[in-house]
């Protein structure tokens, strides 16, 4: 089965919640059954939680949805979630912590650009996806040969974790130079 999480607490300021429902509605139309979208997160905002719900209904995924409805320390998570793929939102090449988080704990990350205007400025590797029709296409490809797909993403994870997260040198010398004397 193909695990999909979000983490992302039910609230206002956020708004990738459908997306995901949009999400297991195409995987369902591929005739891909073996899949589940898990929201990891406090509900904030009812009427969010509710809308997200409903329109799982209404497109027929209402059993692919789940919400853990409470928020988790990603390194708490169970097994099963965690051996899953974590997708993250982007802002073109900006990520957010969880997505720095979810890389720095090994998980399976998969990108997907929020904003169309910046498509063009991405990371070069196949887990980040330029828009979310890329993103459905690349699960597709993990319902296809996970294994071989989970190899690239793992090196991708690695070569995008070693572009903005400082090495024990580097942060070595940055502690010195913001303490300078000791």
């Amino acid at each position: 089965m193909i695990r999909i999480n979000l983490v992302a607490r039910i609230a206002g300021d956020k708004n990738s919640f459908l997306d995901l429902v949009y999400v297991a509605h195409k995987l369902k139309q591929s005739n891909i059954e073996d899949f589940m979208i898990t929201f990891i997160g406090v509900i904030d905002n009812v009427s969010i939680y509710q809308n997200i719900t409903r329109m799982a209904e209404l497109l027929g995924v209402a059993n692919k949805i789940d919400f853990t409805r409470k928020s988790i320390p990603m390194a708490n998570l169970p097994d099963d979630i965690k051996n899953g793929y974590f997708f993250n939102f982007t802002v073109g090449s900006f990520m957010g912590y969880s997505s720095v988080d979810s890389i720095n704990l090994g998980f399976k990350t998969i990108f997907c650009n929020a904003d169309n205007r910046l498509k063009n400025e991405l990371y070069p590797y196949c887990n980040v996806c330029p828009d979310l029709n890329s993103a459905i296409n690349f699960i597709t490809l993990i319902h296809e040969d996970a294994a071989a797909v989970d190899k690239q993403i793992v090196v991708n994870n690695q070569l995008m974790k070693a572009s903005f997260l400082l090495n024990t040198y580097e942060a070595s010398l940055l502690r010195s130079l913001m303490k300078p004397g000791e």
